[in-house]
Parts: C-alpha cells; sequence; structure tokens
C-alpha cells in the first residue's frame, strides 16, 4: 500500500468520524427538544383538563377507581338500541 492511499485512509476515518460526531449531537439536541415539548404538552394538558385520571384514582384509590369504571361500562352496555 501505497502512502498516498495510507494518507486517504486517515483521511476518509477523520471525515467520517467528524460525521458521526456531528450527528451525535444533532440527535442529542432534537431529543432535548423533544422531551421538553413533551413536558410543556403534558403541562399544558393537566391545566386544560379539570381531574385527571391520575388525580381522580389518587382520590378515589386505584381499587374504587376501576369498580367504577367497570360499573360505568356495565350500565352503558345494557342500554338497549333503538332500531332492534
Amino acid at each position: 500500500m501505497g502512502k498516498k492511499a495510507k494518507e486517504h485512509r486517515k483521511k476518509v476515518a477523520k471525515r467520517n468520524a467528524n460525521i458521526k460526531q456531528q450527528e451525535k449531537r444533532v440527535q442529542k439536541i432534537w431529543q432535548e427538544a423533544f422531551e421538553e415539548q413533551m413536558k410543556l404538552m403534558k403541562e399544558k394538558f393537566a391545566s386544560m383538563s379539570g381531574d385527571t385520571m391520575s388525580g381522580l384514582t389518587g382520590l378515589l384509590g386505584d381499587e374504587e377507581y376501576l369498580q367504577q369504571e367497570e360499573q360505568q361500562e356495565e350500565s352503558e352496555s345494557i342500554e338497549p338500541v333503538q332500531g332492534e
């Protein structure tokens, strides 16, 4: 292998390392921006809705909440449908 080939391989390896480093940097910036947006959306949603599901389960307790939810589903499915 000649001197020029070795130099070329070295340049290519350096270029590829720089490209990977830039890709990682961009990915990190995108990830941070995404997490920030998700945080803001969660806060906005929590402030928009009166009682969130987590708030209800905290107030009633998990078992009571699940029982109420099951009872509600049963009562909704029992109602007759018009036209049958």
